[in-house]
């Protein structure tokens, strides 16, 4: 009866054993086909669209993507929190030092206000004048700032300037309500025909009304020949010294290739 009850309990033991190699064994499998990937809520939608159709051609694959903010996209890389980050606007030279830059498209950044809006146009003086000192345009008084940290807001900020050339990056404090993501920038334009923002041409939609700057609409057309000044590029930051999964790596090389930029292209932004 002893005899039997230590089989009994040989067995359980080489179950349980057996069970926690094969748990360890599927998480690191689970560790090599996932991608984490932070960063910027305007570079997120197009991403999305690159990983659904990575992991259709990857079985097993899956790729975690979250919309944190350029700043935090980059942050995290650096910190290897993450194996990619998202930026919308170009890497410093000090974030260079320890990150990998990968451009893979140019993205205008595209003035709306309310559907219902009698705004059609603006220039960058008026956009200054609204955003600097509360100057209204026509009907419109309240401007929509994006969050710290945001490549979008890096990008209007740094090309949005006055007649003397002064941009609005220099200002310490800006007039307005302020917004983390594009999407809720869209919301708050979308019911409200008194506020002015700005996003991701790849974002925009039929909810809200795109302006023309300076007489040039927001178009691909205009952005590649150079007469639409508001555009910036779309970056992927990686760490230096870091081994990329093989995953990961595949997937960088999927963006970059002819299937990737098609993709790219389809979505309104400049391959």
């Amino acid at each position: 009866m002893k005899a039997k009850k230590l089989v009994v309990l040989a067995i359980v033991c080489m179950t349980i054993a057996l069970t926690c190699v094969s748990v360890f064994a599927a998480c690191g499998n689970t560790g090599e086909n996932e991608i984490i990937i932070t960063g910027s809520t305007s570079v997120t939608p197009l991403m999305e669209k690159l990983a659904q159709e990575f992991e259709k051609q990857n079985s097993g694959v899956k790729i975690l993507i979250t919309g944190s903010g350029s700043s935090q996209g980059i942050a995290d890389a650096q910190k290897g929190a993450c194996e990619i980050g998202m930026s919308s606007r170009a890497l410093k030279d000090e974030e260079l030092k320890s990150l990998n830059s990968i451009e893979i498209c140019k993205d205008g950044i595209v003035v709306i206000v309310n559907k219902d809006c009698e705004l059609s146009n603006v220039t960058n003086e008026q956009l200054y004048e609204l955003y600097a000192n509360g100057t209204a345009i026509g009907s419109v008084n309240t401007p929509i700032n994006r969050s710290n940290g945001s490549g979008t807001r890096d990008g209007f900020n740094e090309l949005i300037k006055n007649a003397n050339g002064d941009s609005l990056k220099d200002l310490k404090e800006l007039k307005g309500e302020t917004q983390d993501q594009t999407g809720s920038v869209i919301e708050r334009v979308a019911e409200a025909k008194n506020v002015l923002g700005y996003i991701s041409l790849g974002s925009l939609n039929d909810r809200v009304k795109a302006l023309s700057l300076n007489g040039v609409a927001a178009t691909v057309e205009n952005i590649k020949a150079g007469d639409y000044s508001l555009q910036r590029p779309f970056v992927l930051a990686t760490k230096k010294g870091a081994t990329l999964s093989e995953s990961a790596q595949k997937f960088l090389e999927f963006i970059q290739s002819e299937a990737g930029k098609k993709i790219i292209s389809d979505n309104g932004y400049i391959a």
